[in-house]
């Protein structure tokens, strides 16, 4: 019976324990605040951002390089993309050149000049003579050994007197060259008035050989910019109306050449290796100094002028340029 006598838990009263009430000294003593309630409640408002920059300081390194790996790309990116736009303004860079490094490519649309008085065309005046020889007076330049080196023409090449490179020119000087001969050719009277027959069939092949240079240069430039035709308002037949051209800046590349111009026709500049003056050369061969003393025809130019007719290497070969006379 004893078992029986034990307190069974009443069935109508809580389970709950209750926890004395601290008193607000006591609460400030314990939390070291007055307001400690109002520091649980800022504390369970503010934990979310906390753990949010939590997230950031722990991916901050990572997110730090891939910014960097971004702008390094995007700069290696832009790097390219200027460079091939450059590329493309200097052109494909298949030939070994000077100048190259003036070469720069733009859209261009041609001048209409008048077909009676332009600044090359019309009736020969002093004008366009003078027009002529201010485009082609700089046209022979300096180039440097490693140039000739390149074209294995070190042994044929013209040295400049001061042994610091060669003479040459530029592709588009002998084809202007060119036109102003066969704009030259149109006026026979007051160009050509006093050579002989000889000589006269030695222009007519020279402007043949310039015709046929011009030929050929157009072929390789192969402009492919756009002619369209229109009606015109007189005449029953389509006229053509051009629109642009992809052209060199002229003035860039004109500027380079007149930099390292050299005046070869100077008297007395250049001086032939073989019949040439005496003085060049001091010592030759026995065949040589019986061509020098069959043929010692001096300075190239003595008079510092070159051949207005026209070169001829041989009788069968094309006129050369022998030295342009402007």
């Amino acid at each position: 019976m004893f078992a029986f006598t034990q307190r069974m838990p009443s069935p109508f009263k809580s389970q709950r324990s209750y926890e004395r009430v601290l008193s607000f000294s006591e609460r400030s003593s314990s939390d070291g605040s007055p307001d400690s309630s109002d520091g649980l409640l800022e504390d369970k408002a503010f934990r979310p951002l906390r753990q949010k920059r939590s997230v950031w300081q722990s991916w901050w390194p990572f997110i730090i390089v891939h910014l960097v790996i971004f702008t390094i790309y995007a700069g290696i990116l832009y790097a390219v993309a200027s460079n091939a736009r450059a590329q493309a303004l200097r052109g494909p860079g298949l030939l070994f050149s000077p100048a190259r490094e003036a070469v720069i490519y733009e859209e261009t649309t041609y001048v209409e000049n008048s077909q009676e008085h332009g600044p090359f065309s019309g009736y020969p005046r002093e004008e366009i003579d003078q027009n002529w020889r201010d485009l082609l007076n700089a046209e022979n330049i300096k180039i440097e050994p490693e140039f000739m080196r390149y074209y294995d023409r070190e042994d044929l090449g013209v040295a400049l007197p001061e042994g610091d490179g060669y003479i040459g020119t530029l592709n588009v000087y002998h084809e202007l060259h060119c036109i102003k001969r066969l704009y030259q050719y149109n006026y026979p009277d007051y160009y050509w008035k006093d050579i002989t027959d000889s000589q006269r069939e030695v222009n007519r092949l020279h402007n043949e050989h310039c015709l046929d240079f011009l030929r050929q240069s157009a072929m390789c430039h192969g402009d492919i910019g756009l002619i369209t035709f229109q009606w015109s308002p007189t005449s029953l037949i389509p006229i053509a109306n051009a629109t642009r051209h992809e052209c060199i800046n002229w003035k860039k590349l004109d500027a380079w050449t007149r930099a390292r111009t050299v005046d070869m026709m100077k008297p007395g500049y250049l001086i032939h290796p073989l019949f040439g003056m005496a003085a060049s050369r001091p010592l030759l061969t026995a065949r040589s100094m019986l061509i020098r003393m069959l043929f010692c025809l001096g300075p190239a130019y003595p008079d510092g002028k070159g051949d207005p007719i026209g070169a001829m290497k041989a009788s069968q070969e094309p006129p050369h340029l022998g030295g342009h006379h402007h």
